[in-house]
Parts: C-alpha cells; sequence; structure tokens
C-alpha cells in the first residue's frame, strides 16, 4: 500500500481520537459547573444495625460524590437527638456516637450546608438509618424429668424459639455463634458444654464440644463471657476429695486451647496455681478484664489474658455493676455506694434520693446511664418473703417504675438490656417464673416469656451475693 494510502486514514483516525477529546473535556466541564451549581450530593451510607443499638463509639459513614470542606460537630444534626463527635476527611463524614442508640428506630443524620473546596454552592447530605432489634434469652426449668431448654423471645416478633434443650441446666452464656452450657450431672457434678448454632439455634450438624475441667469431679457456677466472646470464665471448687479445695476463678481462652486455667493471685492464668479467690466478679463491658470481689472483700481488676498483673482497686462488700460506657462500675462499701472509675481508681458517691432509700429492703442498682439507675426497694412480708418494687432514679429524682409484680410474686432479678432502653424484670410466684421486658422510662410492657436466668443479667457480677 502506498503512502498517499495510509496518510488520510492516519488522519482520519486524528480528528476522531481529538473529536473524542474535546467532547470529554465538555462534558467534565459540564459536570463541574453543574456540581459548583449543585453543591455536594449523597453517595453512600454505612453503618452496623446490630452493633449501633449495643455498643458505644459506633459510626455512621457518610460518603458525598466529591470532596468535602472540613466538617465540625456543629454542622451535623441527629434526629431523634444523640450525643455524637464528627470528623470528616476527603469525601467521607463520620458522626461517632457517645453511647448505643434505640432499638428498631429511624434516625436521620443530616451535614448541613456541605461545601466542596472551592466551590460557592452547599447543600445537606441527609441519610435516614434503621437501627436493629433485640432478643432476650431465658432458661425454662423442666417439669417432671424432662429437658430443661433456653428460649429467645425477640422483641419484633411474637413467639418464643427454643435454642437449646439439656437436662440439669444451671447456667449459659451467648458467645459470638455459639453458646456455653453449665450443667449438672446426676451424681452433682458439673459439666461445660459449648454449643455451636447456626441462625439463632443449635445447630445439628456441628458437634457439641465438651470442656475438659480442672479436676475428674468439681463444681462450677458465676459463668461469664466476655463481649468479643474471645474467652469465658467461671468459679470452680476441686470436690475429686470429697472436700473443695482450689476454689476460685478459671478462664477458657476460645483462641487456644480451651483448657481452663487457674487466674493465680497476681492476676494471670497460670497453670497449676492455686486460683485466686473469687465471691462475685463479671467481665468489665466491651474487654478483656474482669472485676473480681476476693473472698476478703478485696477489689482487683484481672486482665484475663495475662498480659498485665491484676490492678488493685480496694475493697468492696457489693458489686452492684457496671455503667453503660463500661469504664465505671458501681460497687458498695461500709462508707456507702460510689461509682468507680476503673481507670484511675477514683470513686465518687451515688446520688440516692430519699424515695430510693426509705425501704426496709434496698436491692441491687441497675445503671442505665451516668446519671439514671432503677434499684429494687421493698418491705417483707409475715411469710419472710420481700414485697418489691422498682425505683427509678434520674439525678436527684426518684419516682416508681410502674411494672406490675402480683401481690405473691417475689422479684428476683432486674435487668438493662445492652443499650439501657428496657429492663428485663424476672419474677417467681408459685413455683414458677416469668420474664417480663418492660421500657426502663415508662415500664410498659414490652414482651413477656416464661423462665429465668435471663441472659442480659449475665452482664451483672455474680458469685456469693449478699445485698
Amino acid at each position: 500500500m502506498s503512502t498517499e494510502t495510509r496518510r488520510p486514514v492516519a488522519t482520519r483516525f486524528r480528528r476522531r481520537f481529538v473529536a473524542v477529546v474535546v467532547v470529554l473535556v465538555v462534558v467534565a466541564a459540564a459536570a463541574a459547573v453543574v456540581g459548583s451549581q449543585q453543591g455536594p450530593r449523597l453517595k453512600d451510607v454505612s453503618y452496623d444495625a446490630t452493633g449501633i443499638v449495643s455498643r458505644p463509639a459506633q459510626r455512621v459513614i457518610i460518603t458525598a460524590n466529591q470532596a468535602l470542606q472540613r466538617v465540625s460537630a456543629r454542622d451535623v444534626r441527629v434526629s431523634p437527638a444523640a450525643e455524637h463527635t464528627v470528623t470528616s476527611s476527603g469525601n467521607t463524614v463520620a458522626v461517632e456516637f457517645a453511647g448505643p442508640l434505640d432499638y428498631d428506630r429511624d434516625y436521620t443524620v443530616t451535614v448541613a450546608d456541605a461545601r466542596a473546596p472551592g466551590q460557592a454552592a452547599t447543600a445537606d447530605l441527609r441519610a435516614t438509618i434503621r437501627t436493629g432489634s433485640t432478643d432476650v434469652l431465658a432458661l425454662v426449668p423442666a417439669a417432671d424429668g424432662g429437658q430443661d431448654r433456653i428460649l429467645r423471645r425477640s422483641l419484633d416478633a411474637s413467639g418464643a424459639t427454643t435454642v437449646y434443650r439439656g437436662t440439669g441446666i444451671t447456667g449459659y452464656v451467648r458467645l459470638n455463634r455459639s453458646l456455653v452450657v453449665l450443667s449438672d450431672t446426676a451424681v452433682g457434678d458439673s459439666r461445660i458444654d459449648i454449643v455451636p448454632l447456626r441462625n439463632g439455634v443449635t445447630d445439628p450438624d456441628a458437634p457439641v464440644e465438651h470442656l475438659t475441667l480442672p479436676s475428674s469431679r468439681g463444681s462450677a457456677s458465676a459463668l461469664h463471657a466476655s463481649d468479643d466472646g474471645a474467652s469465658f470464665g467461671f468459679r470452680y471448687a476441686d470436690t475429686s476429695t470429697g472436700q473443695s479445695r482450689d476454689v476460685g476463678l478459671y478462664v477458657v481462652d476460645l483462641t487456644g486451647t480451651h483448657l481452663p486455667q487457674p487466674i493465680a493471685a497476681d492476676g494471670r492464668p497460670t497453670t497449676g496455681a492455686v486460683p485466686m479467690t473469687v465471691t462475685q466478679w463479671a467481665y468489665v463491658p466491651r474487654t478483656e478484664s474482669a472485676l473480681v470481689r476476693t473472698g476478703s472483700d478485696e477489689l482487683f481488676l484481672v486482665d484475663m489474658s495475662g498480659r498485665v498483673p491484676a490492678v488493685r482497686l480496694g475493697s468492696a462488700t457489693y458489686l452492684h455493676g457496671f455503667v453503660g460506657t463500661g469504664t465505671t462500675a458501681v460497687v458498695e462499701s461500709g462508707t456507702g455506694i460510689q461509682r468507680l472509675d476503673l481507670t484511675d481508681g477514683r470513686r465518687t458517691d451515688i446520688t440516692a434520693p430519699a424515695g430510693s432509700t426509705d425501704a426496709p429492703y434496698l436491692g441491687r442498682i441497675a445503671q442505665l446511664t451516668d446519671e439514671t439507675y432503677l434499684r429494687t426497694v421493698g418491705s417483707v412480708r409475715s411469710d419472710g418473703t420481700i414485697a418489691s418494687r422498682i425505683v427509678r432514679v434520674d439525678g436527684t429524682r426518684a419516682s416508681r417504675l410502674p411494672v406490675s409484680i402480683p401481690d405473691d410474686a417475689t422479684l428476683t432479678a432486674v435487668c438493662p438490656s445492652p443499650n439501657g432502653q428496657f429492663v428485663a424484670v424476672e419474677t417467681r410466684s408459685s413455683g414458677a417464673s416469668l420474664v417480663s421486658v418492660v421500657d426502663a422510662a415508662s415500664g410498659a410492657l414490652e414482651a413477656s416469656l416464661a423462665g429465668e436466668d435471663v441472659d442480659w443479667c449475665g452482664a451483672l457480677p455474680s458469685g456469693d451475693e449478699v445485698g
């Protein structure tokens, strides 16, 4: 082919290429003009619907279609109102909430007057999120020698589902995808099983792991698990000699061998050690640490992973529980009830209005927020049982939470939901137990199921409680 023939082809190619480039430049310029006139637009929103109702410091990430000028907290509105902080970078805005949000609710997050760098036009970036719901587990003891059941009751649906069946169940804790079940054998010893779950119920195709306990015979109690599901612990007494020996705290590291290790006096898991004595204990929410009240009423913060030694935090005669953030515990001593800062050991007296203390019987405090808690109070009936009521304290004001408790019933537990929005109220009458889930502010009934040993109570310290 001649040079004259190839030249027009090359010329036509260059012309087409130039035309395409011109079109792209025009389109980009037009888009830039439109963007400068309209302002940024919402591109995406992401969040964890489950985490945002169960843990503090959860984020909603808002992504714009272009880079944004710096966004501050005063530029962001949340409706219904929720305390939050804001950080921004590039085209994303992160809204972090101080505490868990309410269950099963729509929230609108608005970034007001968002602006791209160098542009005059502003626009509101508005995202609506829907938070997740929750459920509650309860143990239903068997009647007439049958199998005990662990039931799950969802708050956004009717009816209850059987999660697990077994004999002699005395306790359980829920991990991420499994259930740790504590049971008594026919001869009075303890058994601990790790039961895999699928879709929230026992997985029939997965084997149950039977834990090897520290001795051939023994008794376990006060079972608790960390929030991240990496470990769980319990109090154990070796009874292989016919007497209780080495009674104390043990931990099971689920990322390791799954063999129970005693927590030594220095707060570290140590094979063969004499375990730290424990009267009450529980994991501090959202951590691998545990708050332990020993047999001599000493108080320790124990890192159950063993990375650091135990920290002594004075003494206490009773552990009530934790404030929702997890960095503060409510403890009782000879001088009264205080909030204990677990980061520095400082104590401040809890506000106790007259309406929360003017009764012969004063029960456990269930903390909802930094300034709000519930307390069981009551009088002693002629038969020795307690006629109870629930008092709600908001700052310096005490009022009765309008929850109906039958005259013949005994109030056995008051346990807040992970976000403090609801409370599981457990009562026992005529040999049967009932769990009522009520609104923590109004007392309105949300759900109920027959049973006891509510899983929400697993966040509260347990052991030989004397309150």
